[in-house]
């Protein structure tokens, strides 16, 4: 028997429900009538039971949930088991197998029409790689090149911080894709770095990016001067498995390590580029086509690429894929008209040179520049602000980089979710085990946010430890919930996503929830179609404690666009969800939204501040309460049309500045014969626990087992069917940890 925790209530149950029930319980409702004369219908001597029953189910059937199931349709008994077996499913499909073929036919296609594979860029170093082509048009990856620790507070959970939660990444392990093998034997990681793909050649920027997550921090001597821990790792006692993107498999990889590896987390500091490409002194590439127009339709556009990435994540609940935003922010050469390779929009297509003038990356402001990689949605997405070595103090001190890509999707999204430090980070490098060089770019502000979030999971499973690992949903709308505003209405923005993240914030909300046994602040909850969520969280209207409360959702895949689709407007959102906060006054307060200007694409429109009102672009949605009274609001979470995820979608919701409430007494409050050999067994429940119903036919035993599968509680009330299977049963509910 899987289900430990808190019991509540026991039940007995005989051999004819309605007559033969024992109770041992206080405070509860009366009884349904006895089968008495006046129950008879008119001109009858017979009892109508049919009727009596279904009044019974219809008087409770507000408050009814089904347990939770497994792929096969039997009773789920562990949320761990039901997520792993979901996972493992997966990634034993051979859903990506597709990809190594493709890159060997790619290779070929390319030596017979003289397309280049590897574009080199003698500057940093790095390349990139042709992985695949698209209706004649080569895809190309590439690194995202160009005191991380303190701009995003990680410093302060570390041991000796301000928060006392000494984290440090120990028995934890972070995956990375990048270009090449990271330096095994690099000072840095003493041995806690491993390379599991074969790949033999070394690379700067692999070294980099796991020195971001991992480093251990030792002194370096720079001309003279040490400097302190220079390039220390988010998580620097943790171990990192990487994987290189260059045999452009890493798909087919992502969902063979989360079967084989247990895969939790993983970077990406790298993605398909578009448009402007340095490849070093005076080379340039234009990657777009001008027979689409001036800008690269990859920008922005939700292909096939943002798919995967979506499916991947979707059938891997307990697994978040970390992405850099990209570095295309207004990316052009300093003068034009200059000389640079196009490619014609041909099968195949033909380089040339040309000195055709060409609009630098993105629209206007530079927004709409994000890699197709950045444009999906259930991946987190990390831009890149300028370092703050005192801390945020306001959005005014935050700026992003001149670099750092911008939203929105091409279907209005908004994307970064985050930012963080994107410059001047010290980082190991390939050339020796001793030596060391400045990052700079999206490449090292998102593996500073993956390392980060690898603290918060070490925490979360300290504190939970008999629970089943956080949704990645979960994990994403931790970090959105706690970031620090980028804007000065606190809301989001194409250019800050939902804020900077705040790693301190966010441990502090997950101790918050452990500690007072209500899930007031985290809540992962199971909707299905055509219900609702709703439950009250009390406010004690400060001004200084501002109510917000976020939800995210792993969203089903939607319909990818042609890489030569330019600016296609249609929602990919699948399952559109609605997040709605009722006041004690009875006002509805609604979430953020942005204006992605689809029509005119103007920077003014796109850099306005957020408003209020329905959102049915994004599977994240934030309600911000500046000014709460004193009193119980209402959160209420429904959804449009029918859920496409099996008819169910997991929600996770997260809550600050709401006061601590303890959890109502854990007892039955409901008992209604529904069938002959069924009943509805009630109880209050906690919204964003998780229930079982269990059994036993003899007391003098400890024999006590499992009645259909775990409860998600989305209601302050749970009343649940089960059906007698002996002659004398008695019955209990656990609340699991």
């Amino acid at each position: 028997m899987k289900a430990t925790g808190k019991v509540i209530g026991r039940l007995i149950v005989g051999c004819v429900f309605a007559c033969c029930l024992t109770l041992k319980l206080h405070a509860l409702p009366p009884m349904p009538p006895p089968p008495i004369f006046t129950n008879y219908p008119p001109g009858t001597n017979v009892f109508d039971y049919a009727a009596y029953y279904s009044n019974n189910l219809a008087s409770v059937s507000e408050w009814l949930h089904d347990s939770i199931t497994n792929a096969d349709g039997t009773p789920a008994d562990s949320m761990q088991d039901l997520m792993d077996t979901q996972a493992t499913a997966f990634s034993t499909s051979g859903t990506f197998s597709y990809q190594e073929s493709v890159r060997d036919e790619t290779l070929n296609w390319a030596d017979f029409n003289s397309i280049p594979t590897i574009i080199p860029n003698d500057d940093t170093g790095s390349a990139a790689y042709l992985v695949s082509h698209e209706d004649g048009v080569p895809n190309y990856l590439a690194p995202f090149d160009l005191a991380g620790a303190i701009t995003i507070n990680t410093t302060n959970t570390w041991p000796g911080g301000s928060t006392g939660f000494n984290l440090n990444g120990t028995n934890t392990t972070i995956s990375m894709w990048d270009e090449a093998s990271p330096r095994l034997t690099h000072a840095e990681f003493g041995g806690r770095v491993s390379e599991l793909d074969g790949i033999t050649g070394l690379s700067d920027h692999s070294t980099a990016v796991a020195g971001e997550l991992a480093g251990v921090g030792l002194n370096v001597n720079s001309n003279g001067t040490t400097v302190v821990a220079a390039a220390k790792g988010m998580s620097y006692s943790a171990k990192v498995q990487a994987w290189s993107f260059t045999n452009g498999t890493d798909y087919a990889e992502m969902t063979g390590s989360i079967g084989t590896n247990h895969m939790r987390l993983s970077n990406h500091s790298y993605g398909l580029i578009g448009g402007w490409y340095y490849a070093g002194p005076n080379t340039w590439y234009w990657l777009g086509y001008s027979q689409l127009g001036s800008q690269d339709p990859r920008f922005g556009n939700y292909t096939a690429d943002s798919a995967n990435i979506d499916s991947i994540v979707q059938n891997a609940p307990t697994y978040l894929s970390v992405w850099a935003a990209g570095n295309d922010q207004g990316e052009a050469p300093s003068i034009q008209p200059t000389n640079h390779y196009e490619l014609t929009l041909t099968i195949p297509p033909v380089r040339y040179v040309t000195n055709a003038v060409r609009s630098a990356d993105g629209d206007q402001g530079g927004f709409d520049t994000l890699s197709q990689q950045a444009s999906a949605k259930n991946n987190l997405v990390v831009g890149a602000v300028s370092p703050l070595t005192s801390g945020y103090i306001g959005p005014t001190n935050l700026l992003i980089t001149s670099f750092s890509s911008c939203g929105p999707t091409d279907d209005g999204r908004i994307k970064p979710d985050v930012v963080a430090d994107g410059t001047n980070n010290w980082v190991p490098i390939a050339l020796g085990d001793f030596y060391y060089g400045m990052g700079y770019g999206t490449s090292f502000a998102a593996p500073s946010v993956t390392g980060s979030i690898n603290l918060l999971t070490q925490f979360y499973k300290q504190l939970h430890t008999n629970s089943a690992d956080p949704l990645a949903s979960t994990l994403k709308g931790l970090v959105i919930e706690t970031t620090d505003s980028g804007t000065t209405n606190n809301g989001p923005s194409y250019r800050f996503g939902w804020g900077l993240m705040n790693t301190k914030t966010a441990a502090t909300l997950i101790n918050q929830d452990a500690t007072n046994g209500l899930k007031n602040q985290i809540k992962e909850i199971l909707l299905p179609n055509g219900q609702y969520i709703q439950f009250p969280v009390e406010s004690a209207g400060s001004t200084n404690s501002p109510l917000k409360i976020t939800i995210c959702w792993t969203d089903p895949a939607g319909a990818p666009n042609a890489v030569t689709n330019l600016d296609n407007p249609a929602p990919k959102l699948v399952n559109d969800l609605d997040l709605r906060i009722y006041s004690p006054n009875g006002t509805t307060n609604f979430p953020w939204v942005l204006n992605p200007d689809l029509t005119n694409r103007t920077s003014a429109a796109r850099s306005a501040a957020a408003t209020k009102g329905d959102d049915s672009r994004n599977n994240i949605e934030q309600v911000y309460i500046p000014n709460p009274t004193n009193g119980t609001y209402t959160v209420k979470v429904t959804h449009k049309g029918n859920l496409q995820s099996n008819g169910v979608q997991w929600v996770s919701i997260l809550l600050s500045g709401n006061v601590p409430q303890q959890p109502p007494q854990l007892k039955f409050n409901q008992i209604l014969q529904t069938a002959t050999n069924q009943m509805a067994i009630g109880w209050p429940a906690v919204v964003g626990e998780q229930y079982q119903v269990q059994a036993n036919n003899n007391l003098t035993t400890t024999n006590w087992f499992n009645v259909g599968g775990i409860i998600s509680a989305r209601l302050t009330n749970i009343v649940t069917q089960v059906s007698k299977t002996n002659s004398m049963q008695f019955y209990r509910i656990v609340q699991l940890p």
